[in-house]
C-alpha cells in the first residue's frame, strides 16, 4: 500500500511532501519538533503532536484562565474531528455518548496539566522561573533553526548540472552516467530524472534524497546507505546494492530487474539474503 506523503509548516514555512518514515527520522533526530503542523493538501493543517500519526514526545499544556478551559477543549476537539473527517479512509459513525466521554476526559487532562504546573511552581524559587523558560525557549529555537538548514538547502537549491557533489545539491534531470561518486555526500540531494547509468556510487550517503524517476541501471551502490531515499519510479536494473541501507526508502514502482541485494537492508528493516537478485529474499 502506498505511504501518504505529509507537508510540514513552521513558522509560516512549508516544506515536504515526505513519507511517514522520513518524518519519524526527522523527529527522532531533533530537526523538527511536534510543534510544527502537517497537512496532506497544504490547506488544512494539524499540529503534528495532536495528529495522532507519529511518535511525539509529550508535552505540558499551558496554564489557561478557568473560563478558557471550555472553549479550549470545544477548539481542540472540533480540529480533531474536522481533520478525521477529511484524512480517514471510511466514516465514522457519530456517537454522542463517545463525544461526550471524550470531552470530559480531554477536560480531566487539562485540570491534571493545571495541578501539575501549579505544584511546580508552588516548589520552585519563582526567581529562577524567568532565566529557564528563556533559556528553554533558546534551545528549541536554535534546535529548530538547526534541524531546518539541511531541509531548506535542498528545497532551495536551484539546479545546477556542474556543481560537485555536495549535502543537498540539485542535479535534477542532469546527465551524471559513469560518473565516480564513490562515498559521495549527497544527503537531501535532489536526483529526480538523473541519469546515473554505470555510476560508480559505491558507498555514498545518500539518505533523504530525491531520486524519482532517476536511471540509476548498473549503477555500482555497493554499500550505499540510502535510508529514507525516494526511489519511487526510478530504474535500478542491473544495479549492485550488496550490503546497501534502504531502511524506510521508498520503492513504489522501482524496477529491480536482475538487481543485486545481497546483504542489503531492505525498506521493512528485513537483512536480505546472499544470493538475492531483483528482490529481497
Amino acid at each position: 500500500m502506498a505511504q501518504p506523503l505529509w507537508y510540514l509548516r513552521h513558522a509560516g514555512d512549508i516544506v515536504g511532501p515526505y513519507p511517514p518514515p522520513q518524518i519519524e527520522e526527522m523527529l527522532r533526530a531533533g530537526k523538527i519538533s511536534g510543534e510544527w503542523e502537517i497537512s496532506l493538501d497544504e490547506r488544512d493543517w494539524l499540529p503534528l503532536a495532536e495528529s495522532g500519526q507519529f511518535s511525539t514526545p509529550r508535552t505540558s499544556a499551558p496554564t489557561e484562565p478557568a473560563g478558557a478551559r471550555g472553549a479550549w477543549i470545544e477548539e481542540r476537539q472540533r480540529a480533531r474531528e474536522r481533520w478525521q473527517d477529511r484524512n480517514s479512509d471510511a466514516p465514522v459513525p457519530h456517537d454522542a455518548q463517545f463525544d461526550q466521554a471524550r470531552r470530559q476526559a480531554l477536560g480531566l487532562d487539562q485540570q491534571r496539566t493545571e495541578r501539575l504546573v501549579s505544584k511546580e511552581r508552588a516548589h520552585r524559587p519563582s526567581f529562577l522561573i524567568a532565566p529557564l523558560a528563556l533559556l528553554l525557549l533558546g534551545g528549541i529555537g536554535v534546535s529548530v533553526w538547526w534541524g531546518q538548514r539541511p531541509i531548506k538547502a535542498a528545497l532551495n537549491q536551484p539546479v545546477n548540472c556542474v556543481a560537485p557533489a555536495n549535502e543537498g545539491v540539485n542535479w535534477s534531470g542532469c546527465d551524471k552516467r559513469g560518473a565516480t561518486l564513490a562515498g559521495a555526500l549527497l544527503r537531501n540531494a535532489r536526483l529526480d530524472q538523473t541519469r546515473l547509468e554505470d555510476a560508480r556510487l559505491s558507498g555514498a550517503v545518500m539518505e533523504y534524497a530525491s531520486a524519482t524517476g532517476a536511471n540509476l541501471r548498473n549503477a555500482d551502490l555497493r554499500g550505499a546507505k540510502l535510508a529514507a531515499v525516494d526511489l519511487s519510479g526510478a530504474d535500478l536494473s542491473g544495479a549492485d546494492l550488496s550490503g546497501a541501507n534502504l531502511r524506510h526508502a521508498a520503492l513504489k514502482g522501482t524496477r529491480l530487474d536482475g538487481t543485486r541485494l545481497d546483504q542489503a537492508v531492505w525498506s521493512d528493516g528485513r537483512a536480505c539474503a546472499a544470493g538475492s537478485v531483483g528482490a529481497c529474499l
